[in-house]
């Protein structure tokens, strides 16, 4: 079985988030002082930053691939836990990026991930997915 990491930069994207959201409430702000689509926006950005910041989004660490060409389905490791029978629904392979639509058999949990190869820990981790998906998959 081959181990593809995968960065989690979910924390950095948060906070960048969290900061642009802040800025946007400033120039509603200015934009409308003094009226009551002033205190709208604030509130929805407030609900913005909030759920954002509470949202309780699944984290892939790593996808294991399978050895064995009869075994289509794939392992993530998810939080901390491995978790398995993942089958490919759908993905989309555009030169360095891979939409991957996965459901887990049994539970029909889902996993809509977009991946670039600055995601993975090494630069080749995205074409033995790449290879995985166009070649095994059916």
């Amino acid at each position: 079985m081959q181990r593809l990491e995968v960065k989690k930069s979910r924390k950095y994207r948060k906070f960048i988030y969290c900061c642009m959201v802040f800025l946007t409430s400033f120039v509603i702000g200015v934009y409308y002082n003094q009226n009551v689509i002033l205190f709208f926006g604030i509130f929805l950005i407030l609900l913005s930053i909030l759920f954002e910041a509470v949202s309780n989004k699944q984290v892939v660490e790593t996808i294991i691939l399978p050895n064995s060409l009869g075994n289509n389905s794939l392992t993530f490791v998810i939080n901390a836990k491995e978790s398995d029978f993942w089958t490919v629904r759908k993905y989309i392979v555009i030169n360095s990026w891979i939409y991957l639509y996965a459901v887990q058999q049994g539970s029909n949990k889902k996993i809509k991930i977009w991946l670039h190869k600055s995601n993975f820990k090494s630069k080749n981790d995205i074409r033995d997915l790449a290879k995985y998906m166009l070649f095994t998959e059916k």
